[in-house]
Formats: structure tokens, C-alpha cells, sequence
């Protein structure tokens, strides 16, 4: 005599009804494809910073994928944020326009060297006078190597953080910077724009300035410090770059700057973070997000082509930095 237990029965009951299912949707077949609902946009859309924007019906114009384009980048730029805080501002000469996203200032690091060269050129030109061999050599040491003594021999022959304030706003209209005092210059305090801004100014090379030996000095960076905004330049071209790197409190600094050739066509970038867990990881999410930009400047460069608007790509004059 075979006796079956109460469990076994469950068993066996719950296997049955997985048989039925599955019997009724073979019998039944799949919905036909033009009879099955397609998602709406609300239904595709996640949370924001968690997904992409949602697949463009038809045939849309250039200037649509453009936007959608940006939206998509905005929303990578959210995820490979997370746990830093990311600011980036670029401007195409090509396209002449402008993208950014993130918001506040960050801390400079050695990027304020920057600041400083440009600052020592600028009163050699009034003056109308030459860097002295030794300035010239602290000039190059500052950019080329990042070094620090030379940073804080300029910072204390500028007059400090007043001094060096009074010579931006002099030689550019705006300091667009907060430089650290008593000779804390690596915590000075900026926005990406603003550097962009002060880039697109100092590299300019189709008008005469006094800026030569920056140009020169920012493209002979040594390969360690070549990390950063170069991973967005076109392979074996020219880069125009700046790094810096200090660690806080509450995470790494890390920064990178510069002018890139992207197809051939000059871009000028600004990436800066802060609370990264480590300097490598701060290296990483600078660089995954100045390959992210690429996107945008070759599909606004093809809208433009189609002579399609940016109501959100100011021109260059209208540019308002802070």
C-alpha cells in the first residue's frame, strides 16, 4: 500500500498548476506585434539620474538628437558621479557653444598655478619687461611638473590671494577665483566655467598675447600628469593640460583642464571633482567623464552643420562665469 504525505501532495498540486500555465500560453501563442502596447514615455523613464532618456520615435531632426544626446550624457554623468562630486564645463570652437553640468565651486589644487603664470606674464607685459631666467625656469616647473615651491615663491611676489585677485580681475575683467590665503593657494576656490573662460583666453594662439610660454609649457606636461581632460583628444594630437590633486577630509580633490583637439577642431574643458575615496578613483571619473563630452560636441558640430539652432549654446560674448 503506497501512502502519500501531506507535503508530497502540496508538491505535486503546485507542479500541476505549472503545467496548466504553461499549456494555456503555448495554446494561446504571443501577442501579435502590432497588437502589443508599446511603453509610453512615462513608463520607460526611470528615476532621474538612474537611465537614460527614452529611444526617439520617427525620424526626428538633428537639433532633437542633439537634446536627446545631452540628456543621455547628463544622465551617464549622474552615474559615474556617484559618490563624488563632479562639475565639467566645456567650449567648441568649432560649434561655438557651451556645455555643462554640475554646479558650485571646487577647490583648485595645483590648477591655480594657472593662475599664478598668468598673472607673472601678464605684469612682465605692462611692465614691458622679461621674465627673468629664474622666473621663467619657476614658470615652467609650475606647469610642466607641477612643483610647489616655484607656485609659492609666485603666490608671495604677487602680493598673496589679494595680489593675485587684483591681477586677474586687471588682465581679464574677473578673477572668477577665491584664492586661498596665507599661502594656502592650493585651496583656492573656482567653478569650471570660469577656468574654461580663463583658458579660452590664455590659449587663444590666433591673436598675439603674452601668453606663449603657457601655451608651450601646458603641452610638454611630463606623462605622469598627462591623466585627466587629454582622454577626450584625438589619438597622438597636441594637449594643452593642467592637473591637480589634493587630499581632504572629506575625500580626493582631483581636477584636470585643458585644450583639446576632438576631430581636429579645438575644445576647451574644465572637469573638477571632489569627495572621491581615492586619488585613482578620482583620476577615473575625471577622464570617463571628458569622454562622455565627446558625444555632445560631435552631435551639436552635426546639427550645426544643418544650420539648426541651440537656444542652450550661448555664444562666446554671452558667456557669464562666476
Amino acid at each position: 500500500m503506497i501512502t502519500t504525505s501531506v507535503r508530497n501532495i502540496t508538491r505535486i498540486g503546485c507542479l500541476a498548476a505549472v503545467v496548466l500555465a504553461l499549456v494555456g500560453l503555448i495554446v494561446q501563442g504571443p501577442a501579435p506585434a502590432s497588437t502589443a502596447p508599446r511603453p509610453t514615455p512615462q513608463a520607460t523613464a526611470a528615476e532621474p539620474g538612474t537611465a537614460e532618456s527614452p529611444p526617439l520615435p520617427g525620424a526626428p531632426d538633428a537639433a532633437t538628437v542633439a537634446q536627446h544626446v545631452e540628456d543621455r550624457t547628463r544622465a551617464r554623468m549622474r552615474r559615474v558621479s556617484a559618490g563624488a562630486r563632479v562639475s565639467v564645463s566645456v567650449r567648441d570652437e568649432a560649434s561655438d557653444s557651451t556645455f555643462d553640468f554640475g554646479s558650485g565651486r571646487f577647490a583648485t589644487a595645483s590648477l591655480v598655478k594657472v593662475h599664478l603664470v598668468a598673472v607673472m606674464l601678464w605684469r612682465a607685459e605692462e611692465a614691458g619687461v622679461a621674465l627673468t631666467p629664474a622666473q621663467r625656469t619657476d614658470v615652467e616647473q609650475m606647469l610642466i611638473r607641477s612643483e610647489n615651491d616655484p607656485a609659492t615663491r609666485a603666490y608671495a611676489a604677487l602680493g598673496g590671494a589679494s595680489g593675485v585677485e587684483r591681477g586677474l580681475e586687471q588682465a581679464f575683467g574677473s578673477s572668477r577665483i577665491q584664492v586661498g590665503e596665507q599661502f594656502r593657494w592650493g585651496h583656492s576656490m573656482t567653478r569650471p566655467r570660469a577656468v574654461v573662460a580663463l583658458l579660452d583666453e590664455i590659449l587663444d594662439t590666433d591673436r598675439d598675447t603674452p601668453y606663449e610660454l603657457m601655451q608651450d609649457a601646458m603641452s610638454r606636461v611630463i606623462p605622469e600628469q598627462r591623466w585627466g581632460v587629454s582622454a577626450l583628444a584625438d589619438e597622438g594630437s597636441t594637449v594643452q593640460a593642467k592637473v591637480g590633486w589634493v587630499q581632504d577630509p572629506d575625500g580626493w580633490v582631483v581636477n584636470s583642464s585643458g585644450r583639446v583637439l576632438v576631430d581636429d577642431e579645438p575644445v576647451t574643458i574644465s572637469v573638477m571633482t571632489d569627495r572621491n575615496a581615492t586619488l585613482d578613483g578620482g583620476i577615473a571619473t575625471v577622464e570617463k567623464v571628458a569622454r562622455l563630452v565627446g558625444d555632445v560636441v560631435r552631435t551639436r558640430r552635426a546639427a550645426q552643420q544643418k544650420e539648426l539652432p541651440f537656444s542652450s549654446s550661448p555664444r562666446r560674448s554671452a558667456v557669464q562665469v562666476g
